[in-house]
């Protein structure tokens, strides 16, 4: 995988982080998005050709990816509090289904130290 590739990935992951947190009204906590991103990036790099191909190819591994590091980094346990009665709250509706996706996390399962 070329590092345009990964860089591409990167970006992605940060607009759809950046997005979550805008839709939310809330301050984004910028160390902590560049801590994922950063995560991001090192794990991709352990990767295999074929594995790193198929994440491209698949946007469901692509974005089981994306959430086991958004837990892994920490993100998940910054605004836990305000975020988890937001996505509890019968008439919020994120506009995008990615935001959805990051929403589930706080009510879907504990927050998770591991990646």
């Amino acid at each position: 995988m070329s590092t345009d590739s990964i860089e591409t990935i990167r970006e992605e992951y940060r607009l759809y982080l950046q997005t979550f947190y805008t839709q939310l009204n809330l301050a984004p906590p910028y160390h902590s998005i560049e801590k994922a991103v950063q995560h991001l990036s090192n794990t991709l790099r352990t990767k295999s050709a074929p594995f790193l191909q198929t994440l491209l190819e698949d946007p469901e591994k692509k974005w089981s990816l994306y959430e086991k590091i958004f837990e892994a980094s920490g993100l998940s346990r910054k605004h836990r509090g305000i975020i988890t009665q937001l996505a509890l709250t019968p008439t919020y509706a994120p506009i995008t289904q990615e935001s959805l996706r990051f929403l589930r996390i706080f009510t879907d399962r504990p927050s998770s130290n591991a990646c």
